[in-house]
């Protein structure tokens, strides 16, 4: 049935719901409550970290040297990519540190993907093609931007940055260590031999929903890797249907909690309650909330 003749289900419909994605469905159902049901969309845009920041100028920098057969020096040179490393503020010293590190090593991550995208058929590609799909029974449409979209094949590009550690010096430093900023240090993560669930769910919804061979595109400074159907069984076709049934399941038990809410933000917080020990480590999904915003939700529950 053409999208057009569809009509969104009334429990998306209550939160004014017009479209689901990926990237929701991969967070912890109590950030996805708070983030994008009680926050406004000025509000969400506050939400980052170094993480989500260095992904971002990643795709943009890889994804622009792909597209325009430019060398990543001419994309990190941009006007528009220096503007945004420089309005990056920081949220403690250890995004600062990672941050730095994430810059310092931008090139080579970012050319790990360019050898990576070289191993596909060569091809003409375009970035961030939108894309809305309907898959029943989910009672909302699918929102997607893909990152690389060919004539055979679509990719998404994985950024594997450094981790960053704090460990001073205990003796003078005679020799340049590239890994260390003052009293900091990083290690670069070695790339997983098996791609991601949530990826693989992604990837699986973007072949679907083009008809296109998927792939994916995992780099580091100091590894990379390329995910196709030829080294990668959960990519071979049958896998796909899988991941794309598990990626609808995730979406059919959001669904039950919103008719369950039946449109009450504060019943949705309330069927979503979070690990809080997971707040207080200030670990990954959550370290992004601004101060402010974090102590009012925390307030619904304590």
């Amino acid at each position: 049935m053409a999208n057009h003749l569809k009509i969104i289900g009334e429990a998306y419909q209550k939160f004014n719901d017009t479209n689901t994605s990926v990237s929701a469905n991969k967070e912890p159902h109590s950030l996805r409550a708070f983030k994008r049901y009680k926050l406004n969309s000025e509000q969400r845009n506050k939400c980052t970290n170094a993480s989500l920041t260095l992904g971002t100028l990643g795709h943009d920098i890889s994804e622009k040297a792909i597209v325009k057969n430019l060398s990543i020096e001419e994309c990190i040179a941009d006007k528009e990519i220096q503007d945004k490393i420089k309005s990056y503020v920081t949220v403690d010293i250890k995004d600062q540190m990672k941050f730095e590190f994430g810059i310092k090593f931008l090139k080579d991550i970012c050319q790990n993907h360019i050898e990576n995208i070289k191993e596909l058929p060569k091809q003409k590609w375009q970035t961030e093609i939108e894309h809305v799909k309907w898959i029943d029974p989910i009672n909302v449409p699918f929102r997607m931007f893909i990152d690389l979209t060919g004539d055979t094949h679509i990719n998404d590009l994985k950024n594997k940055f450094p981790t960053v550690k704090y460990a001073p010096l205990k003796t003078k430093q005679t020799k340049e260590n590239p890994n260390r900023i003052g009293d900091w240090t990083c290690s670069h993560p070695k790339i997983d031999q098996r791609a991601f669930t949530g990826d693989l769910m992604q990837i699986a919804l973007y072949s679907h929903t083009t008809g296109l061979k998927p792939s994916l595109s995992y780099a580091s400074a100091t590894d990379r890797i390329l995910f196709t159907e030829k080294n990668c069984e959960e990519l071979q076709p049958e896998n796909l249907k899988r991941n794309l049934q598990e990626l609808i399941a995730y979406e059919i038990a959001w669904e039950k909690k919103l008719k369950a809410a039946n449109g009450s933000v504060d019943e949705l917080l309330w069927l979503n309650i979070p690990d809080f020990s997971e707040i207080r480590k200030g670990s990954f999904w959550w370290n992004s909330i601004p101060q402010e915003y974090m102590e009012d939700y925390l307030k619904t529950y304590v």
